[in-house]
């Protein structure tokens, strides 16, 4: 917002990832972490940083990536120890980097500290030996992996490592609409996800016609054209029958009642989950500011099939990470 940044740019190239967070998280809420592909703008209320996993160099003895990029890991010397030792690579610890900063319990510990200052991330056996520094937080100072935070008795620190990385890439494939998820967005869906944010109608037929129009008020415009979120309408209710039997065990990570999201009077999307609606995300709340570009009066059309069914493949996705 401040300034141009020219140092950004050439490090965007395909196949290259970014996280995004910043220095103090101004919400309650820690909300970052978000995977982006792409050239991004800052998120929420601004000063977003982002973080690549590869840097572009000219050297003429790096790597080529396979559209001939040549890169470097972007890596201190430390972390390039720390990694030789494990026997892990680079994609690994930014794995690791994405599944910490979206696990609910690293967030509820390190709440305070994540309003104050960038996120710390715990690593199983740092620091490297003979590295001064110190590590992230007192409880991932175990240099025995039996005892560390990061697993059962006599579990490695490699394997720690690759088992966060593991969820990392899982979780990197469901944050990016981009990239099919088989049981998520690919056929067959797992049961308890094929339940959720179904396009519905009023009289269980299936949307035709003026159905497809949000004119529900999820969005309007306000001073200098600017795209402002409205109240819309999502009515709260309690789960049926069908769809507890459907959610089962899921329940508990997904709230104890659910909302049907309204397009209009006619159409909605049934049975999206208390925690999936209010789920946020780079400081939005994910569905809902999705919706407030898309209404009549923002889009001067209604909406297309493939974007109903984007909105419910977004939602699928957000109730797979919760249940990760």
């Amino acid at each position: 917002l401040d300034e141009k940044r020219s140092e950004y740019r050439p490090h965007v190239f395909e196949g290259n990832l970014w996280l995004e967070a910043r220095e103090r998280e101004a919400k309650e809420h820690f909300v970052r972490g978000t995977l982006v592909r792409n050239l991004a703008d800052n998120f929420g209320n601004g000063l977003s940083s982002f973080f690549p996993i590869w840097l572009r160099s000219g050297a003429i003895e790096l790597e080529d990536n396979e559209d001939g990029v040549q890169r470097q890991p972007n890596l201190s010397e430390e972390a390039r120890e720390y990694l030789g030792r494990l026997g892990m690579t680079v994609e690994d610890l930014f794995h690791h980097i994405l599944a910490t900063l979206h696990d609910p319990a690293y967030r509820e510990a390190n709440a305070g500290a994540l309003r104050m200052e960038w996120p710390r991330i715990p690593l199983p056996g740092w620091p490297v030996p003979g590295n001064a520094g110190v590590p992230p937080t007192d409880k991932s100072n175990a240099k025995e992996p039996s005892t560390g935070p990061f697993g059962q008795v006599g579990r490695t620190e490699a394997e720690a490592l690759a088992q966060s990385a593991a969820r990392g890439h899982t979780l990197a494939a469901l944050l990016d609409p981009d990239t099919p998820v088989p049981g998520v967005t690919q056929a067959p869906l797992r049961p308890e996800l094929a339940a959720i944010a179904v396009p519905a109608t009023v009289d269980d037929r299936n949307m035709a016609g003026d159905d497809f129009d949000l004119t529900a008020g999820w969005g309007h415009f306000g001073t200098g054209g600017a795209v402002m979120p409205g109240q819309g309408h999502a009515e709260q209710r309690p789960y049926t029958s069908k769809e507890q039997a459907a959610l089962n065990a899921a329940i508990p990570n997904l709230g104890a009642t659910t909302f049907d999201i309204h397009l209009n009077d006619r159409a909605h999307w049934r049975n999206v989950p208390a925690t999936v609606w209010h789920y946020k995300l780079g400081g939005y709340q994910v569905l809902k500011k999705w919706l407030s570009y898309r209404d009549r009066s923002i889009l001067d059309r209604p909406l297309l099939p493939e974007e109903i069914q984007h909105f419910t493949d977004t939602a699928r996705r957000i109730a797979a990470i919760l249940l990760c």
